[in-house]
């Protein structure tokens, strides 16, 4: 028997002295050939082929999977270009041998004694596109004529271009494949903490995998070739490995004049660009075949589906390694061209600035005045550009320091705060000043450091004079409405707005975001009236660009506060997006923590965790540590609820802040804890939660925005604290009758009818309950209108009314089951089953499931996967998974497995 993988262990990016380093993002590739060697076991003929660029670890995996199966029989070998026309020459490497004739025979000779000597053999052909056609061909014959269990792995580059002859051989056993994908940012991190030692923070590791392209033998080689202090702070331009820096630059003096010149214009026009303007740049007279041979070369590729050609490069590190190998005669060439023909002012600039990068007092006014008209659009990061550019080229240090600044200050509002923090020592060594002491002051507020940003912000209004005016005390004033906001405090809000208002014109940046915030601050001191109005007034309706994105997220808000969900859904989900004219990421991350409210009141659950999980994502790769207590909420309220305690847990820990920071952050994670002790029926835990809000933040709970008072005092109920429950409502009953806020009325109405069963009997109590009813009945509000119920049918059921009981948690029970609020369904039959009313009647444990459900349920448990069901009964897959969720919920299971064993015990 050949021994399993007697070659040198080796990973894409080098031979590392034998050292075995764990396969990052991997895992499912090798449960995927775990699953194919179990059909060779039962003495299947497997041929798998693992496709993946060079670096892409096929190697690695290769190497692991054979690791892992060390006992059974195996041949491998390993391609090279050098021996691509040696006959036979993988195969003599299979055999250990010189191979006889015919060399089939001998091969199926080979394998037929190895599977002698137990167990399906393994076969391992690396970098088989670099075979000699013999073997392959031998190979393949053999495999046909196999009567043992054989599994033949063959890896391959999907981009080679080798001898027809050769891939055709490939294609053959491509019966599976695995293909190979970037690396995410997570197991980037992952990576360098066990190669160098160092987490990486998110931003870091994700402008690495997407400098790298996400593969992991760039990767490898980067971290191994730098000073691991190099990843602990944000890097303006990142490095290319030396072997591949000197691969690119080989094979660009390698192929033509003229795909040199396409390549190296188009590394200067960016990551992808049109063929015709590439081409126009380069000043070359047959683009198409240039474009053919800069193509053969692998730094660049083109996209034939499209209907005008591009041209790209692979990964921005190849672009980088190409910028590198020009001489800068060259590049300034190409970037004077470059600026001729741009027809945007911004690109235009940046051309120019590359071309002559050194002091140049005309330039930096013009980008002083590009920047300038970009902040008046929103636009925060083509401005932070802009100026940051300007700084670099100032021929004063005043000029220098001040566009410095405002570069910061405008990285900040467009949410690179990582980027942003790598500018403060310079920005610290600056004399004070009140532009200096703003921007750091926001940056401390956008970190959640709330008592640094007061005293910055403070210091930086105090700087102004005492009869402020200009632009920057505008900002300063501006910075104050801000961290009001997160203060949740609404008088001092308004007072800010309206010293914006007076400081500036009503269509500047500062004017336009204090309007949109003034609705809010209006809102939270019970002036609904008033801030609907500053809603729907000329200026919330013509601004346009970035701008209205601030508009649309401040009335989205406002509108989930005031239950008309269906308004704040539209308005949340368009201003999610960033894409249009460089939106802000703040606002845009705002967004996403209401949107997510707002599909976890309609009882969207799976809709609401994707956007935590998008939301978390860019939270963390932007630094916007203020923002992380709101994103986790509902991440852990939802998972709770499904009484999935440990990703409930991860996000009770992530959004973790004390009653010291910005309430905006304590209130939300001090919410989420909450509502995990209630969904665990922890009512002290509850009481502990919430103790620190009702201190510091009575008055938080106005117009819907924290809904926490009714959580906190059905805890002081369930407690035997009906007294002080009871005094506790009465401001917050009074605060939402006055404004009529209707879930309001129903979530107190459900505390109030608890304390009223205790003080004046069951049937001023059940009155109570039914008009908190009444309050939401026409609000899309499952999960409010079940815990209602449930609190109505618990109250029952302790006064002695089980049949009413009975029927009051079975309505409860049924909404908690069609969201899959688990802790809650049990929590139901615990209740059902103490009331005793129907506890002996049998009943089909289908009887809760509609046709529909009942319909998908037979076809999944049939082994249909979704898309055949959809197929089968006229629907879409999204409607199927909608009900798929529905009957899981209802029948308690949690997967298909545990369906199909469900309906086979029913038969």
């Amino acid at each position: 028997m050949t021994s399993a993988a007697p070659h040198p262990i080796r990973t894409e990016a080098g031979y590392y002295g034998g050292k075995v380093i764990s396969l990052h993002g991997r895992d499912q590739a090798l449960g995927a050939l775990r699953e194919l060697l179990a059909t060779a076991r039962a003495g299947a003929a497997v041929s798998v082929v693992i496709d993946g660029v060079r670096g892409a670890g096929k190697t690695e995996l290769l190497n692991q999977f054979l690791r892992e199966h060390a006992e059974l029989p195996t041949l491998w070998a390993g391609a090279a270009q050098w021996e691509q026309h040696t006959p036979l020459g993988v195969a003599e490497q299979l055999l250990r041998t010189p191979v006889p004739e015919p060399a089939w025979r001998a091969l199926l000779s080979r394998l037929a004694d190895a599977g002698i000597k137990g167990g399906p053999v393994i076969v391992a052909v690396d970098n088989a596109h670099l075979a000699d056609v013999a073997s392959l061909q031998a190979l393949t014959s053999a495999l046909e004529r196999a009567s043992e269990g054989v599994l033949l792995l063959l890896t391959a580059d999907p981009d080679a271009r080798d001898p027809a002859a050769v891939l055709e051989l490939v294609e053959r056993h491509r019966r599976h494949c695995i293909t190979l994908q970037p690396l995410p940012t997570g197991d980037v991190s992952a990576l360098a903490e066990e190669l160098i030692g160092v987490r990486l923070s998110v931003p870091v590791a994700r402008r690495l995998a997407a400098h790298t392209g996400g593969n992991p033998g760039y990767l490898v080689r980067l971290l191994r070739e730098n000073d691991p202090e190099l990843w602990s702070r944000w890097i303006p331009l990142l490095p290319v490995p030396r072997a591949e820096q000197a691969a690119i630059t080989a094979r660009l003096g390698e192929t033509t004049t003229q795909a040199r010149h396409l390549i190296e214009a188009a590394a200067i026009l960016g990551i992808v660009g049109g063929l015709g303007q590439v081409a126009a740049l380069a000043e070359i007279d047959d683009p198409v075949a240039a474009l053919d041979a800069a193509c053969a070369t692998g730094l660049v590729r083109t996209d034939a589906t499209r209907p005008l050609a591009i041209i790209e490069f692979p990964a921005p590190l190849v672009r980088s390694a190409v910028l590198a190998a020009m001489t800068p005669l060259t590049m300034r060439q190409l970037h004077c061209r470059a600026a001729e023909s741009a027809a945007d002012e911004g690109v235009r600039l940046g051309h120019l600035v590359a071309a002559e990068p050194i002091a140049d007092g005309a330039l930096a006014d013009r980008l002083d005045n590009y920047a300038a008209t970009r902040a008046a659009s929103g636009e925060w990061a083509a401005c932070a550009a802009a100026f940051i550019k300007a700084s670099h080229i100032s021929p004063t240090p005043a000029l220098r320091e001040n566009r410095l600044i405002r570069g910061v200050d405008a990285l900040i509002g467009a949410g690179r705060v990582p980027q942003a923090e790598e500018f403060v020592p310079e920005i610290e060594s600056f004399g004070e000043g009140a532009l200096r002491d703003s921007v750091l002051g926001y940056l401390a507020m956008m970190r959640g450091r709330a008592a640094e940003a007061q005293l910055l912000l403070t210091r930086a209004w105090r700087g102004c004079g005492t009869e402020p005016a200009g632009s920057v005390a505008a900002s300063i004033a501006q910075r104050h409405v801000l961290d009001a906001l997160t203060r949740w405090d609404g008088a001092r809000l308004l007072r800010w707005a309206d010293q914006v208002t007076r400081l500036t014109t009503p269509t500047t940046p500062e004017a336009i975001e204090a309007a949109a915030i003034n609705g809010l601050g209006l809102a939270m001191t019970g002036q609904l009236e008033a801030a609907a109005r500053t809603y729907s007034n000329d200026l919330a309706e013509t601004v346009l660009g970035a701008q209205s994105q601030r508009f649309r997220m401040a009335k989205g808000w406002l509108a989930l506060a005031l239950d008309d969900l269906d308004s704040a859904r539209l308005l949340l989900e368009s201003a999610v997006p960033t894409a249009f004219r460089f939106g802000s990421v703040r606002i845009s991350l705002w967004a996403q923590v209401w949107l997510a409210r707002v599909q976890f009141a309609l009882g969207e659950w799976d809709d609401a965790l994707r956007t935590v999980e998008h939301g978390v994502a860019e939270a963390e790769a932007s630094g916007l540590d203020f923002i992380r207590p709101l994103m986790h909420w509902t991440g852990a309220q939802i998972h709770a609820l499904r009484g999935e305690d440990e990703p409930a847990n991860q996000h009770l820990q992530l959004g973790r802040t004390n009653s010291r920071e910005y309430l905006v952050m304590h209130i939300p994670s001090a919410l989420a804890h909450a509502q995990y002790a209630e969904a665990h029926a922890d009512h002290e835990g509850v009481i502990r939660a919430l103790g620190s809000v009702a201190r510091v933040a009575p008055d938080s709970d106005q117009a819907g925005f924290w809904p926490w008072a009714d959580v906190y005092a059905t805890a002081l109920v369930m407690s035997g604290r009906a007294a002080e429950a009871d005094r506790f409502l009465r401001r917050y009953e009074d605060d939402a009758r006055r404004i009529g806020h209707r879930s309001s009325l129903g979530r107190l109405g459900s505390v109030r009818g608890r304390i009223a069963e205790a003080t004046d009997g069951i049937a001023a109590a059940a009155a109570i309950f039914e008009q908190a009813l009444r309050e939401i009945e026409s609000l899309p509000l499952p999960y409010e209108r079940a815990r209602i119920a449930f609190a109505y049918g618990q109250t029952l059921r302790r006064a002695g009314k089980r049949r009413e009981a009975d029927t009051m948690m079975r309505s409860a029970r049924e909404t908690f089951a069609a969201l899959g609020a688990h802790t809650y369904v049990e929590r139901c039959d615990r209740e059902l089953k103490a009331a005793g009313v129907n506890s002996k009647r049998s009943r089909d444990p289908l009887s809760e499931l509609t046709e529909q459900e009942r319909a998908v349920a037979t076809l999944v448990a049939e082994g249909k996967t979704n898309k055949q069901a959809a197929e089968g009964l006229f629907l879409s897959v999204k409607t199927i998974q909608y009900h798929l969720t529905r009957v899981y919920a209802k029948l308690r299971i949690r997967s298909r497995t545990e369906l199909v064993s469900h309906m086979r015990d029913l038969g």
